[in-house]
């Protein structure tokens, strides 16, 4: 069999294999100019300070159940929780039927969201919601 009849399951394989830590991608997270918190899947422009958020604040992967002190130790912190509430608030607005608006481009003008942007920004909250929220008592 040639190599080349090998070479498309292959890379089919890998792409299949892949795809679970694309789902598991860290969340950027920074302040602008004028105090609005944001997320995204990339970070963002140079010189501006941000933190990278792993799935429930742990690195992404599979990991060991924290020890008893180790989950006290991961407590949520006030602007977790903060950040938390506001994921959850943005993903209740994109689930609802209202028509949305968002600055996309900085120049302070508010344009319709469309149903791939408001997509995008809910993948963003769901993001955030792993990340900032605590998890669900018993599982």
């Amino acid at each position: 069999m040639p190599r080349t009849a090998l070479l498309a399951p292959t890379a089919l394989a890998l792409l299949l294999a892949a795809l679970p830590l694309a789902a598991e991608e860290p969340v950027f997270t920074w302040l602008d100019a004028q105090g609005v918190r944001h997320y995204s899947q990339t970070p963002p422009p140079p010189g501006i300070r941000y933190e990278v958020r792993g799935v429930r604040n742990e690195p992404v992967g599979t990991a060991a159940p924290p020890a008893p002190a180790e989950a006290a130790a991961a407590a949520p912190t006030p602007e977790d929780l903060r950040n938390c509430e506001r994921a959850r608030l943005s993903l209740a607005q994109l689930d609802s039927n209202q028509p949305l608006t968002m600055d996309r481009d900085g120049d302070g003008t508010a344009e319709p969201l469309g149903d791939e942007d408001r997509a995008a920004q809910r993948r963003l909250a769901e993001q955030a919601i792993r990340a900032f929220c605590p998890p669900a008592a018993g599982g």
